[in-house]
């Protein structure tokens, strides 16, 4: 309904839309039940909404030729969510990597450090699984989370070019 409502483009809606299946069809898993059936905890707060609108959007307006996501360091340990205390990946994360063929890969860090809005936007969004042998660095864009670990967990995006 949210998203229905937005002024935004077709293809951005159809994405945010995408995004939000994987994570219906792995909410429906996780909990069998039907996908209209799921309630959306965390990822229908409006925090959630927004980050996977922006992806979408951004991703609209750069234009890029192939969106490239790298295997996803997921941590390890435990998380506590609305469903109580879930190992890492989360149950819905790692139906999301089996579904889309998404690379998970396990890091020594104590903790969540993909969600599984971030693995869908990352299933539902790229167009290949591996980086060019070669390529160059046109720009760089980082964030980061506000949960604080013993190394720190940053989200980085490149625009690249690949080199012959």
């Amino acid at each position: 309904h949210i998203i229905e409502h937005l002024n935004l483009p077709e293809e951005v809606k159809n994405d945010i839309v995408a995004v939000y299946r994987l994570i219906a069809e792995a909410e429906s898993r996780v909990h069998g039940k039907t996908v209209e059936e799921i309630h959306f905890h965390e990822v229908g707060t409006l925090d959630a909404v927004t980050d996977v609108v922006a992806v979408c959007w951004l991703l609209h307006d750069l234009a890029p030729e192939q969106i490239v996501a790298s295997p996803v360091h997921v941590g390890c340990g435990q998380v506590r969510c609305a469903h109580g205390i879930l190992p890492v990946p989360a149950p819905a994360t790692a139906f999301i990597a089996e579904a889309a063929g998404l690379t998970l890969s396990p890091v020594d860090v104590e903790g969540e450090l993909v969600t599984p809005t971030g693995a869908a936007a990352a299933a539902a969004l790229r167009t290949e699984s591996v980086l060019p042998e070669r390529f160059s660095i046109k720009a760089i864009g980082m964030g980061a989370g506000k949960r604080a670990y013993a190394t720190p967990g940053i989200l980085r995006a490149m625009i690249i070019e690949p080199v012959e």
